[in-house]
């Protein structure tokens, strides 16, 4: 975002916004009502129960009651407008707006509207059968499942506006130091999930072995799986969560407590160094290591400023931190230092 045109850039976020309510949030709400009515349109001429999953042979396997579906459509519709939409506008309350939102605008009605075809399809198409073994094939209703998601997914794309403000608001850095030939310098900081992401993170995990705790002691079967995932998930968030970051005369480092994963961006590499304001959402779609869909890498665990580096190959590497002033001021000394000729 850039400080010159402020009023212009609320403009386009404030644009952006209403296209994201309206395809993001409206359009699903209302497919989903509209699937709802349907289904409970023709309740009475179905049978009970209904199919409601078929095998690799195309033939139905599974059966539920009749009203348990326009149940799991209003669910699920809901479930995942608030899950993939109104969460992510709550993300980017404060002024952000990047490619993720637009992408998350489009992915929404698009899954939505696809599972909800399949389900009103196959629930309408039992009308009149006497018994759910009769039921139809489910390719036809996956084809047009599938063509009903790419249709809403690429109108809400290209209806949506392409505006980018937010990663690219710069924040002042700190003077840069000058350093002689022969200086050292080193910067290093640990950079963390926030303390509400660790709360659910761990407790997951802790709940996980003591579910593997507790099938062990009933000498039940399923412990094993339980401790496996639990264990993983333990692994994961070791590797994932925090961070040590470190600015030194080799360049940035970002490595995991567990060693893995860790990114590096030598010095000579180096073409600009910048700081970032970041937003998880609207940038990078959430926290963690992300791949923005600006081609943006980065290790982003919060919201705020992140040193940025861009680097001679074309990509860009991210990293929120505290204190990335700092850190940015004497990358760029460092690289300046080194095109000079004095680096040690």
């Amino acid at each position: 975002m850039t400080a010159a045109a402020p009023d212009q850039d609320r403009a386009r976020v404030s644009r952006a916004r209403r296209a994201f309510v309206w395809f993001g949030i409206v359009v699903p709400v209302v497919l989903t009502a509209t699937a709802v009515v349907i289904q409970l349109a023709v309740m009475g001429q179905v049978p009970d129960p209904v199919a409601v999953h078929w095998g690799v042979g195309g033939e139905p396997d599974g059966y539920a009651a009749a009203w348990s579906v326009p149940l799991l459509s209003a669910g699920l519709g809901v479930g995942m407008t608030v899950l993939l939409s109104a969460f992510a506008l709550i993300g980017a309350r404060e002024g952000e707006w990047g490619p993720t939102m637009r992408f998350l605008g489009s992915l929404t009605p698009a899954v939505v509207g696809g599972i909800l075809m399949i389900i009103t399809w196959t629930f309408v198409a039992q009308a009149g059968l006497t018994t759910a073994t009769d039921a139809d094939g489910i390719v036809e209703p996956l084809v047009w499942g599938g063509a009903t998601a790419i249709v809403l997914g690429v109108v809400a794309w290209v209806s949506q506006p392409r505006v980018v403000v937010s990663g690219g608001t710069v924040r002042a850095t700190t003077e840069i130091p000058s350093l002689a030939r022969g200086e050292r310098a080193v910067w290093v900081r640990t950079t963390s999930l926030g303390s509400a992401g660790m709360v659910v993170l761990v407790g997951a995990t802790v709940i996980l072995f003591a579910l593997a705790l507790f099938d062990f002691a009933a000498a039940g079967g399923v412990w094993p799986v339980l401790l496996i995932v639990a264990g993983v998930l333990a692994l994961v968030i070791l590797a994932t969560v925090m961070f040590r970051v470190r600015v030194d005369a080799e360049g940035l480092k970002v490595v995991s407590p567990l060693g893995v994963p860790r990114f590096s961006v030598p010095l000579d590499q180096i073409v600009d160094v910048r700081v970032v304001s970041v937003n998880p959402m609207a940038d990078f779609g959430g926290w963690g290591v992300r791949k923005g869909l600006d081609g943006r890498t980065g290790v982003v665990l919060r919201r705020g400023d992140a040193v940025e580096v861009s680097r001679a190959s074309g990509s860009t590497f991210v990293v929120t931190v505290d204190d990335a002033t700092t850190a940015a001021g004497l990358l760029l000394a460092l690289r300046d230092r080194d095109a000079r000729g004095g680096a040690a």
